[in-house]
Parts: C-alpha cells; sequence; structure tokens
C-alpha cells in the first residue's frame, strides 16, 4: 500500500510539472548594502509563452544571512523593488516600469523566443541583465539612493552597455 502511495504521489507531481508555469531569469538587482540581492524572472506558461496575467515573479536571494535562499518581496520592499506591468496585445509584449528606475521604461518581450527586457542604456536598446543600487544609510533606517547603474548588452550588436545615474 506504502509503495502504490508513493508511485502515485510521484505520478501526480509529474503530471503537476508538465502544466505548471515556469520561470527564466530576467536580471537581478545588487546593492551596496549587502550581498542579497532581487532576482526577476518572467512567468512562462505550457506554451513557452509570457504569462499575460502573472509576467514576472520577484523575490530576493538572501546571500547574506540564508545561503542564497529565496524569500518573497514584503509590502514594504514591494515599495522600492516591485513593479508594474501593462500587456501590450498588438504587440504582444508587456510595458515594464520597474519601481526602482522607473524613470526608465522597459519592454518585456520573447526575443527569439527567450524571454527578456530591453532597456535604454547610453540611449542604445539593450538587454537589461543587472541594476545596481549604491545607496547610503537614511532617516528611519531606510536607505537613501546615491545613484544607480544599469548593465546590460545591445540588441543589435550584443556588445556590453553600462550607465550610471545620479539620484537627486
Amino acid at each position: 500500500m506504502k509503495k502504490i502511495f508513493i508511485v502515485c504521489s510521484f505520478m501526480l507531481l509529474s503530471v503537476m510539472s508538465l502544466y505548471a508555469d515556469k520561470t527564466h531569469n530576467l536580471f537581478v538587482i545588487e546593492r551596496s548594502k549587502n550581498a542579497n540581492v532581487v532576482k526577476y524572472d518572467a512567468v512562462l506558461n505550457d506554451k513557452g509563452k509570457i504569462n499575460e496575467k502573472n509576467p514576472i515573479d520577484a523575490y530576493w536571494l538572501l546571500y547574506t544571512e540564508k545561503n542564497g535562499q529565496r524569500e518573497e518581496l514584503s509590502a514594504f520592499d514591494k515599495k522600492a523593488y516591485g513593479f508594474e506591468t501593462t500587456y501590450n496585445k498588438e504587440k504582444g509584449n508587456f510595458n515594464f516600469i520597474l519601481k526602482a528606475v522607473k524613470e526608465k521604461p522597459m519592454i518585456l518581450g520573447l526575443y527569439k523566443k527567450v524571454p527578456k527586457v530591453v532597456i535604454k542604456i547610453n540611449d542604445i536598446d539593450c538587454f537589461l541583465e543587472k541594476v545596481y543600487i549604491e545607496s547610503e544609510d537614511g532617516a528611519l533606517g531606510i536607505p537613501k539612493v546615491i545613484f544607480y547603474q544599469l548593465f546590460g548588452k545591445a540588441v543589435s550588436t550584443g556588445k556590453p552597455q553600462q550607465q550610471k545615474i545620479l539620484v537627486k
């Protein structure tokens, strides 16, 4: 009986995994504060398309405290690291605004069937790979951002690009 239960459980998990959404790494946010990062993944449906209702999964990877363990963003974290997406049905992609860099609109879409975020870095369309945020302790323990740096590769050439943006 125990063997039957184990086999049935394994089969159920296998079937569920066929229909479960999958994710694909988009980019990370690194910070000067510590080694923890915020990771952004595209959520793909079983047909390899970006999930229209839930296109992005954002979460912490806690390297400082928990050896890279995943932790969900809190409501407070979402004020700094949250995002907004709007599906553009005509173009089949998403307008994407990241709260940490809200003055730099982005597009989330499939490029050669791979999900990527495109952002202007030095006025060049680039696939975003990383955002680095330099901050210092501010009032009430809330970090004050001094600058952020965008890292990516040009869509047309693959050439690495980076841009430092001072925050006023």
